[in-house]
């Protein structure tokens, strides 16, 4: 690891703690010049920790009245918006984190997907991934590709191989974004998956991922368990 970033590191792991000490009406930090003192570390660096920990709403910093910290968001589970891998979303530090493939093969495109991608496919290679912290089922996920897309045969992923690099390794793709649309619904495969009743409907995630290109390349649908994974996210006003 390079000095800058062994200091950066420094920076950003201090205000995490500080900013876990802290509490609601007494959050203020100090300025900049003070931390970089303190840490004694350069200004910039300072800055830069700063910049990062306000982007994943750790702090917000406001010209002309400093730079405050919210200790309550560090309380939020299963961030979605700071990571889009379910083996980071799902690693509270509760238990060891690993994903299950359940089935795989070709077949025909599947009606969700049809209703959520761009263009017209008719055969697919989809696998059926479950998610789990130990032996706690968490998310259910259907990743499928258009056949015409896959460079040669998927296998099963790599442990702690994510759903991105995987669709990405087997498409030979560089992704942009994902297209996420939220809502709710039963799927019988999910419910069985998840060992919850047949007809309980739970949070759906559907995805396209776009290419570089902004070629949509792969779907996915997740079910998330309703008990089990708490879904939250920081919004700016």
């Amino acid at each position: 690891m390079k000095k800058s970033e062994r200091l950066w590191s420094k920076a950003y792991t201090y205000l995490r703690k500080r900013i876990q000490s802290l509490q609601a009406g007494e959050n203020r930090l100090e300025s900049e010049e003070e931390l970089a003192q303190r840490l004694s570390i350069s200004r910039a660096t300072v800055r830069e920790a700063t910049q990062v920990l306000a982007r994943e709403g750790y702090l917000t910093r406001w010209h002309g009245k400093g730079i405050f910290a919210h200790p309550s968001v560090d309380n939020l589970r299963h961030r979605m918006d700071l990571t889009t891998d379910f083996l980071r979303l799902l690693d509270t530090g509760e238990g060891t984190v690993h994903c299950q493939t359940l089935r795989s093969g070709f077949g025909p495109c599947n009606p969700a997907m049809r209703k959520r991608f761009p263009r017209t496919c008719e055969s697919v290679y989809e696998q059926e991934w479950l998610y789990q912290v130990d032996d706690i089922p968490m998310i259910f996920c259907k990743v499928a590709i258009p056949a015409d897309l896959l460079q040669n045969t998927p296998e099963l992923p790599t442990p702690g191989q994510s759903l991105a690099a995987w669709v990405a390794y087997y498409c030979g793709r560089d992704f942009a974004y994902y297209a996420t649309h939220l809502g709710c619904q039963s799927d019988p495969g999910a419910n069985w998956a998840l060992h919850i009743p047949p007809e309980t409907v739970v949070q759906n995630w559907q995805e396209v991922l776009y290419d570089l290109t902004d070629t949509p390349v792969a779907f996915c649908d997740v079910f998330f368990h309703p008990e089990h994974v708490d879904l939250s996210m920081v919004l700016r006003p």
